[in-house]
């Protein structure tokens, strides 16, 4: 009986050094394929600008941009906006000019490839203005109607308003602006000419 005993412990003893000695198993990792995300290079306004050049120009009337503009005065802005009851930045531009038989395409970044550039110094009413707000390029365009300010349909303020152009948001996100319409009889002015013409007539 105490061999047989014995025996039974000398067995379980054994058995525990093998299981002992067995390799654990290793955990599986689990191996994640998702891409690391690569946040897009920094674009300057300047930048934006200069993708813009001179483009095709109407014979209009100013004044007559700068009043019609007004009588939006107050509709609503919606996103992809383009009736009367309701409008958006490019929407509302496109609509004055084709009161005033002017065909303007619908997106702003289109329209801004109409008329050439003027400096803030050398805005007249009825001239485009063209900033960046969301997008990495044109996203926000206003008609200019003197005095340093600009109508336009925002979504800051939910409908078409009146907003001055020196205002920080507007000043800090500004690209260009552009003369599409010419007065009849009034006559492109070439800034290169004029210098050459004064320094020869000196």
């Amino acid at each position: 009986m105490g061999r047989l005993i014995i025996t039974i412990l000398c067995l379980f003893t054994a058995s525990g050094l093998v299981l002992a000695t067995q390799p654990k198993a290793r955990k599986k990792h689990s191996i994640s394929h998702k891409k690391a995300h690569v946040k897009p290079k920094p674009i300057s306004l300047r930048e934006i600008a200069s993708r813009y050049g001179d483009g095709p120009t109407f014979e209009g009337d100013p004044e007559a941009i700068r009043l019609t503009s007004l009588l939006f005065y107050g509709t609503p802005y919606r996103f992809g906006g383009s009736s009367s009851h309701a409008l958006d930045c490019s929407g509302f531009v496109q609509k004055v000019f084709r009161a005033n038989g002017i065909e303007l395409p619908r997106d702003s970044r289109a329209q801004a490839k109409y008329g050439y550039k003027v400096s803030l110094s050398e805005l007249k009413p009825g001239d485009l203005l063209f900033f960046k707000t969301y997008k990495r390029d044109v996203s926000h365009v206003g008609i200019y109607i003197g005095d340093g300010k600009m109508v336009h349909a925002a979504t800051r303020g939910g409908r078409v308003m009146v907003s001055s152009i020196h205002e920080p948001y507007y000043r800090q996100r500004f690209l260009f602006a552009k003369r599409v319409i010419e007065a009849k009889g009034e006559e492109k002015t070439d800034p290169i000419a004029e210098i050459i013409e004064r320094e020869t007539n000196r």
